[in-house]
């Protein structure tokens, strides 16, 4: 009889945890899965597209692996190689529309769910939508993979492919080990660099402040999501930047600040608390392991009344450059310090991801464009901006939760953030206007989620390790709408600023 080999499993990283135990809340739910897809300008070989596929899939730890719990109720990561798997290729050309065909083949992928005990954790699909373009689409649960180990796994396969396709030798994929993270999170846990960080942002949110909201009210992420996109052409984006330049900050601390004067508009309240995705790789080994290590910053900045763009701006840049070396210290971690978790309690509210970084993919020669699709569950508001790097501008996408907003609501909000940004760019000195008179939205110590949570797993619950996550970011709204393009890559490091 032969013997089993042996299992090798590890305990998951701190925000795999936040990841898994947010998925224990719907385990039904398909919201968690992250997606993108590049369009090849020119032709692709599917067979030699696969062959790079399965080298890279092999190659890529995180992607070989399945969840399991233990008698205790701790989940644990557990080395597999990934069954075999085929690459999904449809031919669309035949189709009305054949864009809008392979957009309703993503949706449909994205909405199953992935059972993490036994499937695998990604899927890819080559989509033909003309005679000389392709949609290269791939999907992969956010427990295994953050958006910058997303796009380390998509410059590898464009390597790989324009070296077979070359007939050429395929080049080493540099990338670190999962062990090595797990080490640099272990030594990090216990250093004297995470108890003063734990100190710092204890004492920055030691009072609790209110978490306002234009729902004003909190609701679990919902499965789907609400989308509104405009695009920034290059002209805007260039008087951004040159504003931001007069102005001694960053064209994304601009964003950041005047969004903060719109929530602060529409809710009144004194003061707002954004969540901040933070890729948190930089000078960390994890710059080359695909892997799901980001977090959250929460920025908390005071609104007065007179504050111009100027006023605003320079708060914003301090209280990130405040918060930048403490950036570790995970955000599940510190909302249990807090003791803010369940029910209605928050520690921070709407999220701006702010996505600089270019991928420039070339597939044997043929240049690419990157549009994302599903960067997980969003539980209120989410400004998602998308800097091109091309010279074309920036997109800005306002994401929603349908559960707290509408259609309706969504317009009115982006409308009014772009209207404010249009006048704070042409006045910075100018105040940006009183708060409309309107109770302020406090939903930090709210009533208890309309849905009823199912259990999550007490070892994890009493752990001090992460509680839920909140991965601000678009998720599949059933609907086949266009995607934006994006410079897939980290959120950024701390700072949303370009790299």
């Amino acid at each position: 009889m032969p013997t089993p080999e042996p299992v090798c499993r590890h305990r998951l990283l701190a925000a795999q945890e936040g990841i898994w135990t947010g998925q224990q809340l719907d385990p039904g739910s398909p919201a968690y899965n992250t997606a993108e897809y590049v369009r090849v300008e020119g032709p692709v070989d599917a067979g030699t597209f696969g062959a790079a596929l399965r080298h890279v899939v092999a190659e890529t730890e995180a992607l070989n692996v399945v969840y399991a719990v233990d008698g205790e109720g701790r989940p644990w990561e557990v080395e597999k190689p990934c069954p075999a798997w085929q690459l999904s290729t449809a031919d669309l050309t035949g189709e009305p529309d054949p864009h809008a065909a392979a957009l309703a083949w993503m949706a449909a992928d994205l909405a199953r769910p992935v059972d993490l005990t036994r499937d695998p954790v990604f899927g890819h699909a080559l989509l033909r939508t003309a005679g000389d373009r392709y949609l290269w689409y791939h999907r992969v649960h956010h427990i295994a993979l953050d958006g910058f180990g997303l796009s380390l796994v998509a410059r590898r396969v464009a390597q790989v492919y324009t070296a077979l396709m070359a007939g050429a030798p395929v080049p080493g994929s540099g990338f670190g080990s999962l062990e090595a993270v797990r080490a640099e999170e272990a030594a990090y846990r216990a250093s004297a660099r995470h108890a003063e960080d734990r100190a710092y942002w204890s004492d920055r949110f030691a009072d609790r402040p209110p978490v306002a909201t234009p729902a004003g009210r909190s609701a679990l992420p919902s499965r789907t999501f609400l989308r509104r996109v405009t695009d920034l052409d290059a002209a805007r984006a260039d008087a951004l930047r040159a504003v931001a330049r007069e102005l001694s900050v960053t064209w994304s601390e601009v964003l950041l600040a005047v969004t903060v004067a719109q929530l602060h508009r529409i809710t009144g309240a004194p003061e707002i608390v954004l969540s901040l995705p933070a890729m948190g790789r930089l000078g960390s080994v994890s710059l080359r392991v695909p892997a799901m290590v980001r977090n959250i910053l929460p920025l908390r900045v005071a609104v007065r009344a007179g504050d111009s763009l100027r006023d605003l701006a320079g708060r914003v840049s301090r209280e990130l450059r405040a918060g930048l070396p403490h950036q570790r210290y995970r955000y599940e971690q510190l909302r249990r310090d807090l003791r803010l978790v369940g029910g209605g309690r928050r520690l921070s509210g709407p999220g701006v991801n702010i996505m600089p970084f270019a991928y420039d993919l070339r597939f044997a020669g043929h240049a690419s464009t990157v549009h994302n699709v599903s960067a997980g569950p969003v539980d209120d508001l989410a400004v998602n901006v998308y800097d091109r790097s091309d010279g074309t501008g920036l997109r800005i996408a306002v994401d929603a939760n349908p559960g707290l907003y509408g259609e309706t609501d969504v317009a009115v909000f982006q409308e009014g953030l772009l209207a404010l940004l249009d006048e704070a760019m042409t006045t910075p000195d100018t105040p940006l206007g009183p708060a409309p008179h309107r109770p302020v939205s406090p939903v930090l110590d709210g009533a208890q989620h309309p849905a009823r949570a199912h259990p999550v797993s007490p070892v994890l619950d009493a752990s001090p390790r992460p509680a839920p996550d909140r991965s601000v970011g678009p998720a599949p709204d059933g609907s086949p709408r266009p995607a934006p393009d994006r410079s897939v890559g980290p959120a950024p490091d701390g700072s949303p600023r370009p790299a």
